[in-house]
C-alpha cells in the first residue's frame, strides 16, 4: 500500500489535489490499483490534520517514528 496524490480539475478551472491510500495488486496478469480510503484534500490536511493522523498511525508500526524536533 502506499499513498497517492490525485489532481481533479473543477468547472472553473482550478485544481484541487486529494490524497488516498492505494493498494496495487494483479489481475488476470495485468497490476491493478485499488483505492482503500480517501484521506481527502491536501491543503486541508496540510493544516495539521495530517501530522496527527501520521502520528496515530506511527503507533502501529513496528519501527521507531520518534519524531525529530
Amino acid at each position: 500500500m502506499y499513498a497517492r496524490a490525485k489532481t481533479c480539475k473543477n468547472k472553473d478551472g482550478s485544481l484541487r489535489v486529494y490524497v488516498q491510500i492505494v493498494e496495487g495488486f494483479r489481475d488476470e496478469k495485468k497490476c491493478r490499483q485499488r483505492v482503500v480510503a480517501n484521506l481527502g484534500r491536501l491543503d486541508r490536511l496540510q493544516a495539521g490534520s495530517l501530522d496527527k493522523l501520521i502520528e496515530s498511525l506511527a503507533k502501529f508500526s513496528a519501527s521507531d517514528w520518534t519524531r525529530n524536533s
